[in-house]
């Protein structure tokens, strides 16, 4: 069997991409669409919380570390965003090309982890 790149680590994994993108594309909210950035922060923090006990609601296997770290990137990569918007502005339409592909990129990396773990349910059982 070829080598499973997302399985998962005991900190960082691939999968810890996603988590940096969803911070990336949660950064960019208050400048697309004139939400708070407190507001976009918590709302960011509350969902990765909420992301990882419906992981654990579900039973997926993660160290304490792992755990942390997907509540932490998001956290890192929406206050490097904000940051960096602030720092040097971004015209809206810009912006908007920049997080329409990072949402690609997010979507892309979700959906080739979900089939890595189905073909691993998959070949496990049969």
């Amino acid at each position: 069997m070829a080598r499973d790149w997302w399985q998962r680590g005991k900190a960082f994994d691939l999968w810890s991409i996603p988590h940096f993108l969803f911070g990336v594309l949660m950064g960019a909210i208050p400048q697309l669409v004139g939400v708070p950035l407190l507001t976009a922060f918590i709302l960011m923090t509350v969902l990765a919380i909420l992301w990882e006990i419906f992981e654990k609601l579900v039973n997926v296997k993660e160290s304490i570390q792992n755990i942390l770290l997907d509540i932490s990137l998001p956290v890192f990569s929406f206050t490097l965003t904000s940051f960096i918007i602030f720092v040097y502005p971004i015209h809206t339409s810009d912006l908007t090309v920049v997080a329409s592909a990072v949402l690609f990129l997010y979507i892309f990396t979700n959906i080739s982890g979900w089939l890595a773990y189905r073909r691993r349910q998959r070949d496990f059982r049969g």
